[in-house]
């Protein structure tokens, strides 16, 4: 592979994207829909007001913007990838360029590389943007809350990264953009709904009903009640594993759960804890995030498999594509 011929491609696709007129469409979208999403999280932070007696703070800008990201940067992220492939055998070109000196993987590498950029670029204009406008209103972020917001970026991207990799997937096993674009959406619609979904309903149906509280008279009737816990503490547990186990499976839940992990850390202890006990994390506490990241890992696991699967998925079929 000659990393210089890599390059020359990615820079192509690069420039070739910013200017198609549908990615440009859904990126203004995609921009605006951040923005405000943006404003009323300043608007919130500015006023004040707390949740679950948790002050606001500037990193609650951040998670209205995530809100938005988490189903407009699904579209954007798809959008850049789903024609890179189908749109030039459609075209014809493809055979042009693999007629020339050049190997298919510094062709699916670069464009790879040149996606990467694109939604690079889209992660970073939204967060400068944002930063921009916290400036107009006075407000700084503190030196933990810049680090929390690059984090955020970070993970920002990986998502929008991974939408971009069902794109490129689908388009390299359709022979026309439009196709690519419906098995994209509906693989994306698949993972983030349907197999949520189907994972809660299936882990109602092994759970059963939860536990009814028994009726308390005086004090012998106490080891009903500790038994009665215990079982409810074991009946939510599963419930939990069962519904978290298949809610892996949504790139767009995971990156819920770790935008809100990130944003809103003492809410995502509480609503992490024990069911029989949500109170078990004291607002007022500092959050430890060793503890967070124990809840977390599955999640962060789970998002970086999707675009190591489905670009491995693209570039294996990329390598032996029949252009005849």
């Amino acid at each position: 592979m000659e990393f210089e011929r890599v390059i020359t491609i990615a820079e192509k696709e690069f420039a070739d994207t910013l200017r198609g007129k549908k990615f440009l469409l859904i990126f203004g979208i995609y921009l605006i829909v951040a923005c405000v999403g943006a404003v009323q999280g300043i608007w919130s932070y500015t006023s004040g007001s707390s949740f679950l007696g948790i002050p606001p703070t500037i990193l609650d800008v951040f998670q209205r913007m995530g809100t938005t990201v988490s189903t407009f940067g699904a579209v954007l992220g798809i959008a850049a990838g789903f024609d890179l492939i189908s749109g030039e055998r459609e075209e014809g070109s493809l055979k042009v360029l693999l007629a020339r000196p050049v190997f298919r993987d510094e062709i699916i590498t670069g464009k790879v590389l040149g996606g990467a950029m694109t939604l690079a670029l889209a992660t970073g204009l939204s967060l400068a943007i944002t930063l921009g406008l916290l400036l107009l209103t006075g407000r700084l972020p503190l030196p933990w809350e810049f680090w929390l917001i690059l984090v955020f970026g970070a993970v920002s991207f990986l998502y929008l990264f991974g939408c971009f990799g069902i794109g490129l997937a689908m388009s390299a096993v359709s022979r026309r953009s439009g196709e690519a674009l419906l098995f994209a959406l509906a693989a994306f619609f698949l993972l983030s709904l349907v197999v949520p979904t189907a994972g809660t309903v299936t882990a109602g149906l092994v759970v059963g009903e939860t536990p009814k509280a028994p009726q308390i008279v005086d004090e012998k009737d106490m080891d009903i009640w500790y038994a009665y816990e215990e079982e409810f503490r074991r009946h939510a547990d599963l419930r939990r594993n069962l519904v978290q186990a298949a809610n892996l499976f949504s790139p767009e839940w995971n990156y819920n759960e770790i935008m809100l992990a990130v944003t809103k850390p003492n809410l995502y202890l509480i609503m992490s804890g024990p069911a029989d006990d949500p109170w078990y994390h004291p607002v007022d506490m500092e959050p430890d995030f060793g503890v967070i990241l124990s809840y977390l890992w599955t999640s962060i696991v789970a998002l970086l498999l999707v675009p190591v699967l489905f670009l491995g998925f693209a570039y294996a079929k990329f390598l032996r594509l029949d252009l005849r």
